[in-house]
């Protein structure tokens, strides 16, 4: 039986949780060490980058600085500089695999799902000088240099079950036949429009799975009795709501049901004139579908729900824009990417770095937060892991996490916080 002071000293360690990965067995298999080490081990590596990254500013000499305090033997940039290679990126990225197979331990949130997993993806600005390895975009201002982090993250467990570093000319919706891999029978899945591929639709179907996505406004839609053409227009006129069985596609006629909720008029314009103000050209703005901007239209395999609560489990994907702005914004994962490089080794090592704090360290701190108080902000713990909590042996208790409960639970405030907009999934 579990005391309450086993549960008040309970510790998360970065450093043990590094171990139970058993780093230094995967550092040899993935070349890494390849005889005793004299200096430089892994273990040591990874710390000290943590160390320096969140310390303000990111450089190799301060990843060198970092890394001699803490073996108390001197260490230069470029003997950093050698150790980050092909072989230190694979030994990243396989701690990174590791760490989705963990244990991990299942809330109650949606009884009528198994899982429910977003998918979606967010764009690392790297310096122009590696356009060779991650093309971006091209403007008239040169070449970019772009990588694209494909995530797909389980709601009901808090945690990612892919984190995936790609080049910016993959695009998500070469990437939505990613999940198939992950979902069964019963599961949900939560995705935003540019994964809208009808075959990865049926392939859904298939598994048994559901999804909620919005609808592509250029895919054709039949009536199931008669194979009849729908005019969307036409059907929402004089309605607010809208529950209709359609077919989706000419030829792949997917079987789904169709939920439309009306906007209100100031949501509706605000719409409207950014689609006007938008200077993309390939997109062809009709009357038609200027008028469909004035609602929220989705798909989905749930015929059971009502258009109102499909919305409000859409709004659940905000969850992970929340994580991204998290590793931008407290983790600082661009600004910390070196401006003049001409291998990708650094920023691949600085973007997988990060990211395994977050699977090992942060939503585990986040994890423990939400069973123990209520309205816990993943941004404020993020901030206080990032600036406030000591990082010399990178532990965190219970006693520690009580000690700073009103740093990293929202503030009150008249309209509601996510974990209230998400209240009656409970």
């Amino acid at each position: 039986m579990r005391t309450g002071n086993h549960f008040k000293n309970k510790i998360i360690s970065l450093k043990e949780r590094l171990k139970e990965l058993r780093i230094y067995s995967l550092s040899h298999s993935c070349n890494f060490q390849k005889r005793r080490t004299k200096k430089i081990d892994p273990l040591n590596l990874i710390l000290s980058f943590y160390n320096c990254n969140l310390n303000g500013s990111f450089s190799l000499s301060g990843w060198a600085f970092h890394l001699s305090q803490l073996i108390n033997k001197p260490i230069s940039k470029q003997a950093i500089f050698e150790r980050v290679d092909a072989d230190f990126i694979n030994l990243c990225r396989e701690l990174l695999n590791r760490s989705f197979n963990s244990k991990r331990t299942v809330n109650k949130f949606m009884k009528k799902f198994s899982n429910v997993y977003i998918q979606d993806s967010t764009c690392i600005h790297l310096p122009s000088s590696l356009y060779e390895f991650y093309q971006g975009n091209k403007t008239y201002t040169g070449n970019h240099s772009v990588a694209k982090i494909q995530v797909i993250y389980n709601l009901m467990k808090n945690t990612f079950e892919e984190l995936m570093v790609t080049s910016f000319t993959r695009n998500d919706q070469a990437a939505s036949a990613d999940i198939l891999q992950y979902i069964s029978a019963g599961d949900l899945i939560v995705r935003d429009l540019g994964y809208f591929v009808l075959r990865s639709l049926k392939e859904i179907l298939k598994k048994g799975a559901h999804f909620i996505c919005p609808l592509r406004k250029d895919v054709h839609l039949f009536f199931p009795h008669n194979n009849q053409l729908i005019d969307l227009k036409k059907l929402l006129k004089n309605k607010k709501y809208l529950k209709q069985t359609v077919l989706l596609g000419k030829e792949e006629k997917v079987p789904v049901t169709l939920f439309a909720i009306k906007l209100d008029r100031k949501t509706a314009s605000y719409r409207q004139k950014c689609a006007i103000q938008d200077r993309d050209r390939r997109k062809k703005l009709t009357i038609e579908k200027l008028h469909l901007l004035g609602w929220d239209v989705f798909v989905s395999s749930c015929a059971d729900l009502e258009p109102q609560v499909i919305q409000d489990i859409y709004k659940i994907r905000w969850h992970i824009e929340i994580v991204f702005k998290s590793w931008k914004s407290h983790l600082k994962l661009e600004k910390n990417i070196p401006k003049r490089l001409n291998r990708p080794f650094i920023p691949e090592a600085i973007i997988y770095l990060t990211l395994l704090l977050t699977v090992l360290f942060i939503m585990p701190v986040y994890r423990l937060a939400i069973k123990t108080f209520k309205g816990i902000s993943l941004i404020k713990t993020t901030r206080f892991i990032v600036g406030l909590m000591p990082r010399s042996d990178w532990t965190l208790s219970q006693v520690q996490l009580n000690n700073s409960r009103r740093l990293i639970t929202y503030e009150t405030r008249n309209r509601a916080n996510f974990t209230d907009k998400v209240a009656f999934l409970t």
